[in-house]
């Protein structure tokens, strides 16, 4: 048997699933072997600690918690204290920055209104060369003012 057969059996004979046979060709290896009975010591040594430190955690008594449990659960519920500012803190700056925001884009008296962004007006269209063909369109399912000029060429002037 090589090692890592070996290492299968030192780690089922922690569990004492070894049959005599195994556990007899598995004492013949590590007695031949240092590395598995190295493996072999260091999982006594891990196993002794695991059991040490486990008998040191206290078990808690099932039927006192078990009480404290059914108390909680039957006890009334308890209620949250109220919080009158809350909703003001929350609702009122938003509402206070909307404000401010409207009155500062508000006209002043005296003032025309802003032109819509949704509105285009073009009274006139002038191209930089009178010779220049021109056309305008407004499209009217999204108001977009189109205007195209396109420069004339030598044999079209004049």
């Amino acid at each position: 048997m090589n090692c890592r057969d070996n290492e299968s059996l030192i780690l089922a004979e922690r569990d004492g699933a070894l049959t005599k046979p195994q556990l007899a060709a598995l004492s013949d290896h590590v007695a031949a072997c240092p590395a598995c009975a190295k493996l072999r010591a260091d999982l006594a040594t891990a196993l002794r600690a695991y059991k040490s430190g486990l008998a040191e955690v206290p078990a808690p008594d099932a039927d006192e918690a078990w009480r404290e449990l059914q108390a909680r659960l039957h006890a009334p519920a308890r209620r949250a204290k109220k919080r009158p500012l809350a909703p003001l803190i929350w609702f009122g700056a938003p509402i206070a920055a909307a404000a401010a925001l409207a009155i500062a884009l508000l006209p002043r008296s005296g003032e025309p209104l802003p032109a819509s962004p949704l509105e285009a007006r073009a009274e006139f269209v002038e191209a930089g060369d009178p010779a220049a063909s021109t056309l305008v369109y407004v499209d009217k399912e999204s108001g977009w003012l189109v205007v195209w000029a396109v420069e004339a060429t030598d044999d079209t002037k004049g």
